[in-house]
Formats: structure tokens, sequence, C-alpha cells
């Protein structure tokens, strides 16, 4: 977590109005075409961008490269500003290549059978991204380093090989839809690619930026083409606390191919101010559950459990996710099935356009679910981080307790599409989404936010500390599995959800990082089986233990579950409160 910086960042998209339309998307064509051309010049020379020599990656760009299209020394600084952040960042990500590479087995590679059509072997891959954690760090990368994994896997799937560096895997990184920062021109007052001005008591912003005619002609008079922005509230709000940087133009493109610009407003806001360790009492621990999404409890420093678990049920909007990539999948069978049927005919063959057409249209749609189902991913990272901050504040706690990105342990591929699409999305999609998402929130709202190791957290009992089964559920007659929804302590008699305990046993981790902090000055994340680390405290009369029963959706309320605004039957958050605390809290 970065415990230094006093401000953050926030972008504030407005699409810009259709008369200027044309003439942003020229410039955004011509831009993307010299960004592109740099990139590919560069993209042998990419451990020269590995180390930054300056903050601004248009210096480096410039120094090692003259633009291959002059369109003004300030656009040119802009255009080399987005190739050189490009560049950057796969240098970055080539480093990680070089990590994985020495681990790189053909046992990770199930071979092509007669009944068996191969593929990647999970179980080798997971085991060789274990190898590879730092034990130090929240895992925060892990997926990135699973990424490239699979990059690598998919790589021999098609070759026959593992790549031996990084750009025989990589393809050049070349932009697909326009986008311009303006960073790299001298301001908004006095710049020569742009000129903005900002009347907070109008509420709005006068804009003018430099572009080509439809004849690719640069006027002289561009400053003299202003037109206005309405700014919405929030973004007013932020620039009267904030400072305002440079703004970047960007391009969007539609599942059905219409293209519109937009300008991001991006504002530096201050932060609140964190707590310090001495004045911290409670910590708020979460877990990444597998039938529930999170599961969230408090407990204070000396181990006594304040308050009944809180559950973000996500069922009913896993069942669409798991729908909408089914159909997915079903797309890409159809495009594989026709591009097969017309790369049979040959090019000149008039036998091949009913598969064209029939194509473009199935790629459009394939297209609109793909941006669907990313938006619904996004859109549910959100509400689960804006519940976590919620429960915190209410509770007052200061310091949020989650697992490392490192434990990824939804395993097993379930009974149907609902539970494979969950494991998955656990896996590969939300859990970094949300971490990343819960990260800045708290950096903003002054809330700290900290990773424990989540080793054993799920099979420990929280109350007396000690290795507990779990169960197919709560029936003492249940079956016992290895990854089971409840747990059940033979020494003490503890039991409840596995995600409440896997949730009070991270939050108990939390606390021993508090009082360890204040006893010696160093951050330290201890496992569940350390003794220094206190046990829970309850009293059988004090929270429920019990996830709410099935009950008829006419009398959900009854059950004290929570319908969340703007998901109704998708998402709820429910409890063992009485219904009015719940819509006290959360309402």
């Amino acid at each position: 977590m970065r415990r230094s910086r006093d401000q953050q960042a926030l972008s504030y998209p407005i699409r810009l109005p259709d008369e200027v339309q044309a003439n942003a998307l020229r410039l955004l064509d011509v831009s993307r075409e010299v960004i592109n051309q740099v990139i590919a010049t560069l993209w042998s020379r990419l451990d020269a961008f590995g180390e930054r020599n300056t903050v601004y990656a248009y210096k480096q760009v410039e120094s090692m490269i003259a633009p291959p299209v002059f369109h003004g020394s300030r656009l040119w600084r802009c255009q080399a500003e987005q190739a050189g952040r490009i560049l950057r960042g796969q240098a970055e990500r080539k480093k990680q290549f070089a990590l994985i590479l020495p681990v790189l087995e053909p046992d990770m590679i199930i071979p092509k059978s007669e009944n068996n059509r191969g593929g990647k072997h999970r179980k080798a891959i997971r085991e060789a991204l274990t190898a590879l954690r730092d034990a130090s760090s929240d895992g925060g990368n892990a997926v990135e380093v699973q990424s490239l994994i699979e990059q690598a896997c998919n790589f021999y799937l098609k070759n026959g090989c593992f790549p031996d560096s990084y750009e025989d895997m990589q393809p050049v990184p070349v932009l697909k839809a326009g986008i311009l920062p303006y960073a790299g021109d001298d301001g908004a007052d006095l710049g020569q690619a742009y000129r903005l001005s900002i009347d907070l008591e109008q509420r709005t912003a006068c804009f003018a930026f430099r572009f080509p005619n439809d004849s690719g002609v640069w006027g002289r008079n561009w400053r003299e083409n202003l037109f206005t922005l309405t700014l919405p509230d929030r973004l007013i709000a932020s620039l009267k606390e904030g400072a305002l940087q440079a703004p970047t133009l960007r391009e969007v493109v539609e599942p059905d191919g219409t293209r519109y610009a937009v300008l991001d407003f991006i504002v530096e806001v201050p932060v609140e101010e964190q707590a310090s360790w001495e004045e911290m009492d409670m910590v708020l621990g979460f877990d990444w559950g597998v039938r529930t999404l999170v599961t969230a409890t408090v407990v204070d420093l000396d181990g006594h459990y304040m308050g009944r678990p809180f559950f973000l049920d996500t069922g009913h909007f896993d069942g669409r996710q798991a729908r909408t990539r089914r159909q997915i999948d079903l797309l890409k069978a159809k495009i594989a099935k026709l591009e097969a049927a017309r790369d049979s005919f040959p090019d000149s063959d008039r036998r091949r356009e009913p598969s064209i057409r029939k194509l473009a249209i199935l790629r459009r749609e394939l297209a609109r679910c793909w941006r669907k189902y990313n938006a619904r991913n996004r859109d549910l990272a959100h509400l689960a981080a804006n519940v976590l901050l919620l429960l915190a504040i209410a509770q007052g706690c200061s310091l949020i307790a989650g697992e490392s990105l490192k434990s990824l342990k939804s395993t097993g591929r379930g009974k149907d599409a609902q539970g494979r699409w969950r494991n998955w999305r656990n896996n590969s999609q939300i859990r970094g989404e949300l971490w990343q998402v819960l990260r800045y929130k708290c950096h903003m709202a002054g809330i700290r936010l900290e990773w424990q190791q989540a080793r054993k957290t799920s099979h420990t009992c929280p109350q007396c500390a000690k290795p507990a089964e779990t169960y197919r559920d709560p029936s003492p007659f249940s079956k016992r599995e290895d990854w089971g929804a409840w747990l059940r302590c033979p020494h003490c008699g503890w039991n409840g959800s596995r995600d409440y305990a896997a949730a009070l046993n991270i939050a108990r981790l939390g606390a021993h990082f508090i009082k360890h902090y204040r006893a010696s000055g160093r951050f330290f994340h201890a496992s569940i089986a350390d003794k220094a680390v206190n046990p829970v405290s309850y009293m059988g009369t004090g929270p429920v233990l019990r996830l709410p029963p099935a009950i008829p959706r006419n009398r959900l309320l009854h059950a004290g579950k929570v319908y969340c605004n703007g998901w109704k039957q998708s998402v709820t958050l429910h409890s063992g409160y009485p219904i009015e605390i719940v819509l006290r809290l959360c309402g």
C-alpha cells in the first residue's frame, strides 16, 4: 500500500461536441499512426525502457528516435509520451517474463490424444505460480504473472515449444484506438497543442486543440476554434479541492463500429489523513468467498468479536455472467467455423462472401458480449469495495485486512457452468480488480489496507486456533469435504460458515499486525499458525453463526437480506443482524 502519498489522481471523461468529433478523430488517427511507428521502431530496444532516468516518457523516446512524421514539436512530445508509456509497461512485463522463463516446463501442457484435445495443465501452472510468489508482497502482480505463464503455454500449443524471449511471444503492442496525452505540452495557457480554461462558477470549460483539416493541412488559427464543455458536479467538486493535470484526448470504439472522442480531465485531489497505528483499536477482516464474493467481520485488538458477519452474495449475478460467458464461447465457435469455411475458398472466389457477411455480424455481437461482461465485473468490484468501506466506517475501523492475492484458492471445476465460471472469475479477474479498486478507495478515505497471509485461515478454528475440518453443510451428518462450505471444530465445538471463520482469522492477523508494529516499529505479516496471534473470544449468546436459511422470494426481508441499490435480484448483503440495523448501516 502507498503509505506516503497525500494525493490521488481521478479521471473524468467528457464526450466532445458533435461539431468537433471529426477534427478530433482525424487528430487521433494521425497520432495513432505516429505512435505505432515509434513503438515498432523501438521494439527491438525494449530493455532500454526498463530503467527510468526521467519522469516523462517522451524525454526518453526523444533521445532515441526522431519523429517519423513531424506535426510540431509539442505534438510530437505528446505522441512520444504515449509511445514511451506503452514501452515502459512492456519493459516491466518483460522483467516478469524473465522470472517465469526458468519454470516453464512441458509438464504444463497436456498432449493431444485421441480422447483428449490437449491444453494447459492447470495444476502444474498453479504449482509454478506458487514457487514464484514473493513472501514480502501482497501478490498484486500474481494475476499478471499467471497471464504470462498462460500466454507462454498458448505459444507452446501453437508452435510446439516455449518462447526463448519475450519478443518471440509478444507481438508489437500497437494501438487499435487513438489516445493522445497532453502531458508533453506546455500547459493549459501556453500549450502549442491544446488550450484549456475552466470557469468554476459557470461550470464550463473552454477547450481548443490543434488538428489537421480534411486535406491533412495543419492550420495556424486552431486556437480560435474554442468550444465549450459543461462540467459535471463531481468534476467541479474535485477541481475546487484539487489540482488539474494535463488532459488526455481518447477515442472510444463501440461494438457496432461507431467512433467518438472523449476528453479525460485528470485531477489530483488530496486524500484523508490516515489514522496513526497507536489510535487503532478495531480491524475489519474480509475473506474472498466461493459461494459469497466477500465475507466481512470486525474484531478488536484484544481478540473480542465486535459484531455479526456480513455476506455479499452475488449468486444471481454469477448466473448472469456465466450465461454471458457461455454465449461468448458459442460465438467464438461459430466464428472459428465460419473462418474455416471462408478460408476453404481462394481469395477471389465469390463463395467467400456469405461467410464474410456473417463473420462481421458475429464479431460485432461478440464485442458487445465482451463489453457487457467486462463492464459488469468492473461495476461489481466497485460495489464490493464500497460495501467494505461502508462497513469499516460504520463500525469505526481504521484498518481493513484482506487475504493476499497470492491465495487464489478457488479450485475445482464446479458442478455446472455457474460453478466453473465462479472459480475462473475469482482466480483471474474479480480479485485483482477488487483489490486494486479497494486500495485506491481506502487511500482516498484515509483507511489503511493491509494484506495478510491467508494460508489455512479457512481450516483453522478462530476460537481455539486449532485445525478444523470443513463439511458440505451444517447438518451433523454432512459429508466432510476439503473445501466444504461449513467449518466444524472437533476441539472446542465452534462451527460456522467457512468464509466467516476465514474472515475472523484474517481480522485476527490484522490485529496482530497492529500490535507487532506498536511493539517493534516494523511491519510483519504473521501466519495463522503463529502462537502470538490471539484467538477470538466468542460468547454463545452473541453473534448468530448460521447463514440465513432459504426463504421464499416474497419474504426476503425476514431473512436479513437487503438488495443492493441498482443490483436488484442480482447482489444482496445479508447478516444475522435484524433488518432494521442492516438498513441503518447500509441503506
